[in-house]
């Protein structure tokens, strides 16, 4: 090869390069503007995929396992919002001082609109046919409150439909991406494919058992509530008791506090209600305060989270996760903050040193080996024996 075919060929790469780094600039752009929806979808998929896997196992076809999977758990999802969102119509039309606008509270912030648009909202709804002398600003002005509604909740539907669009890709194509992964990037054995395969087992560890952990603690936090309205006497049932059981199954993502941001405040304003029925009716905050403590606290932090949620996770780090990402990001800092968190400790336990001491890279782990798998330099029987087990759709 003379000189000018190796400027030549040179010139080429370079401008291959040029390329190549323009449309990543462009794919961490599209990525940045999009960044609620791709992590919403990692997390459907992680959430998912031990669902899928045990589907595959009985449906020699990827794709209709994704779709049955995600089937499964979409539909819950929907019914239960739909059960919330109908249970806090009734509760909050109940408390609603405007006739005629209770059921229609938790949609439309009543209190934030003028005199004149409550008027106008109000004449809506209990004669319509009013509408025709009505003044044409007031009726512009609802109506570009309610697009705007309208517009919220589409966003918020496209976002969701896209997420569970890319869960059903990975779901479907995860195996040919690991594959092509391991044949072109990092090959077994590398600290590359250890370090890929020890995120993604910590994703699934901590997206899918925290979700499985949520779940398991609005059922039991439900039961608690219903059962203690099942027995106290009206002046003492708990108020929102489906709602106060989700953001118990919530908040039991905090370590060491679980459950108690919730039932705590609750039994506190049941002994203030019960302090002025007299008689014997502190025995059922009391009650409740040791139930709640039994089945919420000790159970859970006992048998349940760790069973569930595995003991690889150092729960300090996941906490300031989960409070920290949506503090600095948003909404979906909750799944993006503990994604980067599990990057970064995998990152330390496995490159990090090899890193600093000036050694070669390998597939080790050499510092807090209790953060996730202990032994990953031998992972090429594994992979082939799942690789053998999952067939392409």
């Amino acid at each position: 090869m003379n000189w000018n075919q190796f400027i030549d060929r040179d010139r080429n790469r370079v401008a291959w390069w040029l390329y190549l780094t323009a449309l990543a600039l462009g794919v961490v752009y599209v990525g940045y503007s999009f960044v609620g929806m791709f992590v919403l979808g990692v997390f459907f998929y992680y959430a998912a995929r031990p669902i899928s896997d045990h589907i595959s196992k009985h449906i020699d076809n990827d794709g209709l396992a994704a779709g049955l999977t995600l089937a499964g758990i979409v539909t819950p999802i929907l019914l239960i919002v739909v059960y919330v969102a109908l249970a806090g119509l009734r509760d909050v039309s109940s408390l609603s001082g405007m006739p005629g606008t209770g059921l229609l509270a938790p949609l439309l912030n009543v209190e934030s609109l003028s005199t004149n648009q409550q008027s106008f909202v109000e004449t809506l709804l209990n004669d319509p046919l009013q509408i025709q002398s009505a003044d044409t600003g007031r009726i512009q002005q609802v109506a570009t409150a309610a697009l705007s509604a309208l517009g919220t909740v589409a966003n918020v539907l496209i976002v969701l439909s896209l997420a569970f669009g890319l869960a059903f890709f990975l779901l479907r194509d995860d195996d040919r991406i690991a594959a092509w992964f391991t044949d072109e990037i990092a090959p077994e054995g590398s600290a590359g494919h250890a370090y890929a395969y020890a995120v993604d087992d910590e994703l699934e560890t901590v997206f899918f058992g925290n979700v499985l952990f949520v779940l398991t603690m609005a059922v039991l936090a439900a039961i608690v509530y219903y059962g203690f309205n099942f027995v106290a006497p009206p002046a003492l049932t708990i108020p929102f008791a489906i709602l106060l059981a989700l953001l118990t199954g919530i908040t039991s993502l905090i370590p060491l506090v679980v459950g108690k941001v919730i039932y705590v405040p609750l039994v506190a304003y049941l002994a203030l209600v019960a302090s002025t029925q007299g008689g014997v009716a502190m025995i059922y905050p009391i009650g409740l305060l040791v139930v709640s403590f039994l089945a919420l606290d000790i159970l859970p932090q006992t048998f349940l989270q760790p069973y569930i949620s595995g003991n690889d996770i150092h729960v300090g780090i996941m906490m300031f996760a989960y409070i920290l990402g949506p503090m600095l990001f948003g909404w979906y800092g909750f799944f993006l903050l503990p994604l980067f968190f599990v990057l970064v400790i995998q990152a330390v336990r496995i490159v990090v040193t090899d890193l600093l001491h000036g050694e070669e890279l390998t597939p080790d782990v050499d510092a807090a080996p209790s953060l996730g798998e202990r032994d990953l330099g031998d992972l090429g029987d594994e992979d082939e024996s799942d690789d053998s087990a999952s067939t392409s759709s």
